[in-house]
């Protein structure tokens, strides 16, 4: 995840980290991991949070925006997901294909 995505998505509402830790219930120290850039893959809870308060969806914070230069570039990118039999229901499987999806499509 791009964490100067997040940092303008919060500085265009005009939410202070406190503000944003707040109406998410995440950390302030792990929201400013996460804009400087050394939290770079955040849980799928953490993404689900994050988009509901911006009134986005989560394939929003994964997806490059950036038109990428004429030459290849090789990127790695590890997506861990982690839930419990009571979690795995239908709409978290659609959520993590359309997040699969928006991905690829990169």
């Amino acid at each position: 995840m791009d964490g100067s995505k997040l940092k303008r998505l919060r500085k265009d509402k005009g939410y202070s980290l406190t503000k944003l830790s707040k109406l998410t219930g995440i950390s302030k120290s792990y929201l400013s991991l996460i804009e400087r850039g050394i939290q770079r893959n955040p849980s799928l809870e953490i993404l689900e949070k994050l988009a509901k308060t911006f009134a986005i969806e989560v394939e929003d914070f994964v997806k490059n925006n950036k038109v990428e230069e004429k030459h290849s570039v090789k990127s790695i990118l590890k997506v861990e997901i982690e839930l419990s039999e009571d979690q795995l229901n239908p709409q978290k499987l659609k959520q993590i294909k359309e997040l699969i999806n928006a991905i690829n499509t990169e």
